[in-house]
């Protein structure tokens, strides 16, 4: 699977339709990047006219909630069906 790191307008990544995930951990996540930024990047695949989240919806919503324009992700370029 190969794969880049780039930076992503926020507007252009969409998440992965989970349905539930956990408010405390947002809040956290919220807290955590206030203090320290991203540090890790979210991993995307791009799907026609935007990038799905693979891994890191809880960072990506934190940032949302943020009300960051840009977030490092992991590019993946081949996806194993």
């Amino acid at each position: 699977m190969a794969h880049r790191v780039r930076s992503i307008e926020i507007t252009k990544i969409e998440p992965n339709c989970r349905c539930v995930y956990d408010l405390d951990g947002i809040d956290q996540m919220i807290r955590s990047i206030r203090r320290n930024g991203q540090i890790k990047a979210i991993k995307v695949w791009f799907r026609g006219r935007c990038f799905r989240i693979l891994d890191g919806e809880k960072r990506w919503r934190a940032c949302k909630k943020l009300g960051i324009c840009e977030m490092k992700a992991i590019i993946v370029e081949e996806m194993d069906e």
